[in-house]
């Protein structure tokens, strides 16, 4: 889990996301808040409009089954795969 989102943060800040959003995501990494981690990674890239490729996409889907989420939590990050 904690290796996929060290990478889901990795792709984020490849992609663009702020500096502030990276460190929110990486803190609640670093003390096992990994929903949090997560929920904070996916919004902000939805929230700024980062266009995200299949493979990040992927990796969201992964960790959201990872956390027993819903198809119906991250299928908004759908709107932003580049097509």
């Amino acid at each position: 889990m904690k290796k996929k989102l060290a990478a889901l943060i990795e792709g984020a800040k490849i992609l663009g996301l702020p500096q502030r959003d990276l460190d929110s995501a990486n803190d609640f990494l670093i003390n096992h808040e990994y929903g949090l981690c997560y929920d904070t990674v996916i919004t902000q890239l939805y929230e700024y409009d980062i266009e995200i490729d299949n493979k990040i996409y992927s990796l969201i889907s992964k960790i959201a089954k990872d956390l027993s989420l819903s198809e119906d939590d991250y299928l908004f990050m759908k709107d932003l795969v580049r097509v």
